[in-house]
């Protein structure tokens, strides 16, 4: 076979390859003349296969027992595999992260990243999307909440944000919870509920519910103790088309393991996509007092359709000739003149992200991105700006287009009917 296999343990290993129902005679090669790509693989005894598109090769882990059986099948290529093309050729604007996960990320201050996914305005204009990258070892929660591990998908954000709202707020008062702050639980955030359909969250108010997914026009929290603004999402919420499109995955909802007041220095990147996938919550380590009283019980995995920008994704699109250099430094300080980290197109007004904070007295900390380029904290209930994230289906095709400027503004990417 081409390519390589690395295991676990020892023992005879069966590989049969796939394309569609048809078996193959070898394991096609990359950039082979079928233009087939990796769709999935499944392994039998209990072993663990995943796909490394980088090396071209299936990683077998869990190896056990002998004459274990693999099957690796592929198909014709989706977003993904558009996306691993073109970063092929393209060194500056595209790179792979340094995590364990190897994603593939657009970097820098301007790449043509821009995709038409079929979404409209109330005028028949097109709202468009960002490609952030490629994200792998995801879990798409399928329709029968079955689970599909190790797959790689398209991760987009809007190009503009839906307007200002808080990520959470409460009733205020030292009789109310956290002071009226909020809470740092995206589970139950207001915003979540606000961008998500009602099928994946307990109702416990008519505010703001489902508004973005449904395209519809209501009344949002902006403030604290429940503070509320009208918000119109008739113009600017999703299509029935581009719903259908939508994956339904895992979010890590984790955190850095310690106090951020005492540890801000401690946000690069890698240390950010580490803490966001571990044990770590935003009520770590505070249990009492007017401004830690909610009794919401804390996760860190979240499934859901639409989730905000992580401070990894952030930190990873930072591009330009200091690049190296603002990944070896805290996203805190990236507002320092003499590490010149402005290079990322990420950067615009103050946004909110997915994730939460802790600290030993408080629990309605988030994680923003700051105008100026840095990231910092805010309030659960503090207006900022927000924009949508979502995952493609792993299914979803881009259409060929050879142009040069093919995902520019004027000319984005767009998806096969």
């Amino acid at each position: 076979m081409e390519g390589t296999v690395q295991y676990e343990g020892s023992g005879d290993i069966f590989l049969t390859f796939y394309n569609g129902n048809t078996v193959l005679e070898n394991m096609p090669v990359k950039d082979n003349v079928d233009n087939l790509a990796f769709e999935r693989a499944e392994c039998d005894k209990g072993a663990s296969i995943s796909w490394n598109r980088n090396r071209w090769a299936p990683m077998i882990t869990n190896l056990k027992e002998s004459k274990t059986k693999c099957k690796l099948y592929f198909g014709p290529k989706v977003a993904s595999d558009t996306i691993y093309d073109i970063a092929d050729k393209d060194t500056v604007n595209l790179a792979y992260d340094d995590t364990n996960d190897e994603n593939l990320r657009y970097i820098g201050s301007s790449p043509k990243n821009y995709i038409d996914i079929g979404d409209r305005d109330s005028s028949n204009n097109p709202i468009l999307w960002r490609i952030i990258g490629v994200m792998n070892n995801m879990t798409v929660i399928n329709d029968d909440e079955s689970e599909n591990n190790g797959q790689s998908l398209v991760k987009i954000i809007r190009a503009d944000s839906i307007g200002a709202y808080s990520w959470d707020s409460s009733t205020g008062g030292t009789n109310g919870v956290n002071m009226g702050y909020g809470v740092n639980e995206w589970s139950q955030a207001d915003l979540m509920k606000l961008l998500n359909p009602e099928n994946i969250y307990i109702k416990d108010s008519e505010i703001g519910n489902s508004l973005y997914w449904n395209k519809a026009v209501g009344q949002c929290y902006n403030s604290s103790n429940n503070g509320q603004t009208t918000c119109d999402f008739r113009s600017t919420g999703l299509t029935e088309t581009v719903k259908d499109k939508i994956a339904k995955v895992r979010w890590n909802t984790g955190t850095m393991p310690d106090e951020y007041s005492k540890n801000y220095n401690k946000t690069s990147a890698i240390y950010m996509y580490q803490g966001e996938r571990s044990d770590n919550h935003g009520k770590k380590f505070c249990s009492s007092g007017y401004e830690c009283n909610d009794t919401v019980e804390r996760s860190t995995t979240w499934d859901g359709y639409i989730g905000l920008i992580y401070p990894s994704d952030y930190g990873y699109a930072i591009g330009g000739n200091y690049r190296d250099k603002c990944l070896n430094n805290s996203m805190y300080n990236w507002n320092e003149s003499s590490l010149s980290c402005k290079s990322n197109w990420l950067l615009s007004t103050d946004q909110l992200t997915l994730t939460s904070i802790p600290n030993k007295n408080l629990a309605y900390y988030v994680f923003r991105i700051e105008y100026n380029s840095h990231l910092d904290y805010t309030r659960a209930d503090g207006a900022s700006a927000v924009r949508p994230i979502v995952y493609l289906k792993s299914n979803i095709k881009i259409k060929a287009n050879s142009e040069s400027n093919y995902g520019s503004q004027a000319n984005p990417f767009e998806l096969e009917s």
